[in-house]
């Protein structure tokens, strides 16, 4: 046998016990647990080793280097996999004892992948086809700082990968993300399909019969198949020609779900542990005969390429930041403040702003919002085609496009899903910043990302206008109710309804400082009129804007309806009543204050609330809750509030009764 061939058939040996050792360790993993999804694992183990072996520029040593390529497991159910792949790739941040944990109280290794619990995890996944929309949103990151960046060589230059599978796709927010992708040609975007033609229920085909060879290629992907995924090979090639494509790229792997076990493509393995009978036949008919939770030395010696080729890629990096701080020192610092997530922000620069008596605060945080896109060139701002309405916005800047990547802006089209996903992977890249933005009634489509977000530590910001019934003619559909209490319940998450300047300022610098939990702003429609507040006041969540000597009642309110309870206040005196109004800008920043602090906020005396949303939430906090626990009707916007008995003077007779009931 000639060298040549002895030197493939040893490659080929590496591959296959390479591989066979991270279907094996999975599956074991899983086993141990007695909980996991098998299936994925033993099929689509060949695409993660031929990407991680082969392609994929990481440095295990050092997984946050800058300008590493991004990996995302779209579908994160197959996450024994990736710990298994990590592991024997030389990741430092994980061990075998962390995989012997897997899905275990506070393991490493978590039932789906938590990029803030395991180093080396860029994001967390399972909601599927999220991962998918991240992808797109990290290429986009990568785009937009190459383009900052590489004017003296390719400083910023790699790839996104994403792993996904037949549900991901199946689900809406991937395929708006598709689109996205393709009209703004991220050929830096690499997607590997699992396609086994098999999911929990059944056939794919039970449920789905398009083509996706001409959906990919409809939105103006390369599309590239590879007909037996188990060729790692052919899985390589594929991923070689799809680096050099000018178009983002689908490969399509077929795999075998479950492959070597009994229940080999049948929808049985897919989320089922193999037992220990059957994790010994799989073993039998792969012919792995290496000890449980064991890497052989062969495996680590084939893929000691991952540290070599990453550690080689860095110190290329290295080399190019010495030449960009030789050549362009501000270039150089401004890399040097973004690689560590450091945007600006300065409150001077609102000194001299003049606010009008009456304003809505779309107009208002769209005028705070540029002074910080002006700042921050890698800070991107979108809407779902409401960009008119909302007012998120940068208005100084042009959309980026496929042929523009200068522009400050993202035309998401009426995608808000998709949008709020590619914001979590613009922000979780590194380097950039992304705030989206549509109807507070809508924010329903996005709230599953923006939950994702918050238990991923991704510090995206999403603003949400139109906030109230007070939007009036568009009727129930476009009025919000239950929407500001569904967001103040996502944990790990800010939420803001400012109510004046100091508010959105409050508002902005929250959003450009915070490195671990989303921000939501939300922002109305209708003018009101402005009651001036101090920063230092509004820093904490909420103060009395109102003062009363010797009040006798508190009022709470948010937003458009402080200007309410400040009118009802007045109001109250006629009565006798002396009330203080508290404005309550941000519940979550509130709460965050020491207790001498809230205690001297909310102290003893009866306290009302007013918000024009569900009532649910101020109970915690209101004796008498006041807003509106039913859907809203289509009307002028004061007939509308009059309607619902929410105006200043019915609410000020509401207040009369309930107080004089109490003495």
């Amino acid at each position: 046998m000639s060298i040549r061939k002895i030197f493939k058939k040893r490659i080929s040996e590496f591959s296959d016990l390479s591989t066979n050792t991270i279907r094996v360790l999975a599956v074991e993993a899983i086993g141990a647990a007695k909980s996991g999804h098998p299936g994925i694992a033993l099929g689509a183990a060949p695409i993660m080793y031929a990407l991680f072996r082969n392609h994929l520029n990481v440095n295990p040593n050092e997984p946050y280097y800058f300008n590493r390529d991004r990996f995302i497991l779209s579908a994160g159910h197959g996450s024994a996999m990736l710990y298994a792949t990590m592991l024997i790739s030389g990741y430092e941040s994980i061990t075998m004892d962390d995989l012997k944990k897997f899905r275990q109280l506070n393991s490493k290794c978590p039932g789906h992948p938590e990029g803030h619990v395991l180093p080396g995890v860029e994001v967390g996944t399972g909601p599927l086809g999220q991962g998918i929309a991240m992808g797109v949103g990290m290429a986009i990151a990568e785009s937009k700082l190459a383009n900052k960046f590489n004017k003296y060589g390719k400083f910023v230059s790699h790839n996104t990968y994403v792993l996904f599978g037949d549900g991901c796709l199946e689900e809406g927010v991937a395929q708006e993300a598709i689109a996205i992708a393709g009209r703004l040609k991220l050929n830096k975007l690499i997607m590997l399909y699992d396609s086994n033609r098999i999911q929990l229920d059944g056939k794919v085909t039970d449920s789905t019969n398009y083509d996706v060879k001409k959906m990919f290629k409809s939105c103006g992907w390369n599309y590239i198949k590879v007909s037996n995924a188990n060729n790692t090979a052919s899985v390589s090639s594929a991923i070689s020609r799809a680096k050099v494509s000018s178009q983002p790229t689908v490969i399509e792997c077929s795999t075998i779900i479950g492959y070597g076990s009994r229940l080999q493509n049948t929808n049985a393995v897919h989320g089922s542990p193999l037992n220990p009978e059957q994790i010994q036949e799989l073993r039998d008919n792969l012919n792995y005969k290496i000890p449980p939770f064991t890497i052989h030395p062969s495996v680590e010696e084939d893929m000691a390429i991952v540290k070599k080729r990453g550690a080689n890629s860095q110190r290329l990096f290295n080399l190019a930041l010495q030449r960009l701080e030789s050549k362009d020192i501000n270039l150089y610092n401004q890399y040097i403040a973004l690689s560590q997530n450091k945007f600006q922000f300065a409150w001077d620069w609102y000194n001299n702003y003049q606010v009008k008596l009456e304003v809505a605060t779309r107009s208002l945080f769209s005028d705070v919002l540029q002074q910080a896109l002006e700042h921050n060139d890698t800070f991107l701002a979108g809407a779902a085609d409401l960009t008119a309405s909302t007012l998120i916005t940068h208005k100084k800047s042009i959309a980026i496009t496929d042929k523009s990547k200068d522009g400050q802006n993202i035309y998401y089209g009426v995608r808000e899903f998709a949008m709020a996903c590619i914001n979590n992977g613009i922000t979780a890249h590194g380097g950039c910043k992304a705030i989206t933005s549509t109807f507070l009634a809508f924010s329903d489509y996005c709230k599953n990302a923006i939950r994702l977000a918050a238990i991923s530590h991704i510090p995206s910001i999403n603003v949400f206008s139109h906030d109230t019934i007070t939007v009036g003619e568009d009727g129930p559909t476009h009025q919000p109710i239950e929407q500001i209490p569904t967001l103040r319940l996502i944990p790990n998450h800010f939420v803001f309804r400012p109510a004046n300047l100091a508010e959105c300022e409050v508002a902005m610098s929250h959003a450009m400082n915070s490195n671990d939990s989303p921000t939501t702003v939300i922002t109305s429609r209708g003018t009101f009129k402005q009651y001036p507040a101090d920063v230092d006041d509004a820093k904490n969540g909420a103060y009395v804007i109102y003062p009363c000597a010797k009040h006798q009642i508190n009022i709470i309110a948010t937003g458009s309806e402080v200007a309410v309870a400040i009118e009802v206040a007045e109001l109250l005196k006629q009565s006798k009543i002396n009330a203080r109004v508290i404005s309550m800008s941000s519940i979550e920043l509130f709460e965050s204050q020491g207790a001498n602090y809230k205690s001297s906020i909310l102290d003893d005396k009866p306290t009302v609330s007013i918000e024009y949303a569900s009532t649910a939430p101020w109970y915690k906090y209101a004796d008498l809750p006041i807003g509106i626990d039913q859907f809203g009707k289509s009307g002028k916007p004061a007939d509308v509030v009059d309607y619902f008995d929410l105006t200043p003077i019915k609410i000020t007779d509401k207040i009369t009764t309930w107080y004089q009931a109490l003495k």
